[in-house]
């Protein structure tokens, strides 16, 4: 009797030791379930850094820095050289490319724009030179703007024989994709300069604006950079000097747009797609946009155009820019020159029209000194960026 209370005692505890074990060892199979749920995360995490980390060591490697062109001594070697070292008489920075921009007249087929853009990607800076539209250089026609006709490579080099280095890469946009850029960032807040007043019935073009800052869109930001002078001959004070800065300032406008509305960035590749020629591959471009982003536009950028006089004429063709000598040689090392070392008034050519006899020459080394050099105060190419003639058809 003794034995079956004992039993009876008993049975219940080891039913209830039973199953305490059966439930610790069901609470440790999910614990283990679960331990392994978040080892699988955390082995997913890992693996998605891995494959960003190794992805962009592969970018690395699979986007190469874009190959820059060789100095003008050495253009014909088939041998490329490496950013950084010699190349003639020159030494191109490391990373430092250089490029063509312009804007073909839609009337005339000449380019109504022209500017130089050196990017100093280490340094993440930007130097912009504007090339007057009718500079004189030796060609069949004598003003560079119509150099165009014979394609954007033929503009291309007549640009690189003036200033005196290669250029690396060339883009012309049309004036229809500028527009629609424009108007794809919502417009631009533009100080314009001066009075604006010009009508042309057979190019649909009427210009009229006040000076002052004012809204843009596509279509206006179009006619300001377009406008050369008023009805009545009136207009920039410095003639297309002073046009040229427009450009150039209403251009780093918009760029600051486009890059305050990156999310467009789609629409902003499609506008450019069909708007635009230019000799950068894919590649080059992937690569640019991801340095490029890193400018500052409001420090990092700095600008100006060749001075000279536009009341020249030559050949029976009136109203070239005839380069001052000096002080353009002085602009290009300023802002636009990819060298180590400056450029010499042997790199560059300007071309100049003799006085006494009204025939064409390459401005020689005498060219080059100023009224400074005269007295013995200074040397080749003063700072001074004054223009001798500023008046400008």
């Amino acid at each position: 009797m003794y034995t079956t209370f004992i039993h009876a005692f008993l049975t219940p505890w080891k039913t209830q030791q039973k199953e305490a074990r059966a439930l610790a060892k069901q609470k440790k199979r999910r614990l283990k379930k679960k331990y392994r749920v978040l080892r699988g995360i955390y082995a997913a995490v890992v693996a998605v850094a891995a494959v960003i980390v190794i992805g962009y060591g592969v970018y690395k490697v699979a986007v190469p820095a874009p190959e820059m062109k060789p100095a003008a001594a050495n253009a014909t070697q088939e041998e490329e050289v490496a950013p950084g070292m010699e190349q003639g008489s020159h030494t191109r920075r490391e990373q430092t490319y250089t490029f063509l921009l312009a804007c073909p007249d839609q009337v005339s087929g000449n380019a109504d724009a022209i500017m130089l853009v050196t990017y100093d990607v280490p340094n993440q800076k930007i130097g912009m030179l504007s090339v007057p539209r009718d500079t004189l250089v030796d060609e069949s026609s004598p003003k560079i703007n119509s150099s165009l006709h014979g394609g954007i490579e033929n503009l291309q080099d007549v640009v690189s024989d003036l200033v005196g280095y290669p250029i690396d890469f060339y883009i012309t946009i049309d004036l229809d994709g500028f527009v629609e850029l424009v108007d794809a960032v919502g417009g631009v807040e533009f100080d314009v300069p001066v009075e604006m007043y010009y009508s042309d019935p057979t190019q649909d073009l009427n210009i009229f604006f006040q000076p002052g800052m004012q809204h843009l869109d596509g279509q206006a930001a179009m006619e300001v950079c377009r406008f050369r002078k008023n009805g009545d001959g009136t207009g920039y004070p410095l003639g297309d000097i002073q046009r040229s800065e427009t450009v150039r300032n209403l251009m780093v406008t918009v760029a600051k747009k486009l890059v305050s509305n990156i999310g467009k960035l789609d629409q902003f590749v499609d506008i450019f797609q069909r708007n635009i020629e230019t000799n950068l591959s894919g590649t080059d471009i992937t690569w640019f946009v991801t340095k490029a982003i890193g400018v500052n536009l409001s420090t990092g950028v700095t600008g100006g155009a060749l001075p000279g006089d536009g009341n020249t004429t030559y050949r029976g063709t009136s109203y070239c820019y005839e380069l001052e000598p000096a002080e353009s040689l002085t602009m290009i090392n300023q802002l636009v020159n990819p060298y180590t070392t400056s450029l010499t008034p042997e790199d560059v050519n300007f071309f100049q029209v003799n006085d006494a006899n009204g025939r064409g020459m390459r401005a020689d080394a005498s060219m080059f000194k100023t009224a400074e050099t005269e007295d013995g105060s200074a040397g080749t190419g003063s700072a001074d960026t004054s223009v001798r003639d500023p008046e400008y058809d």
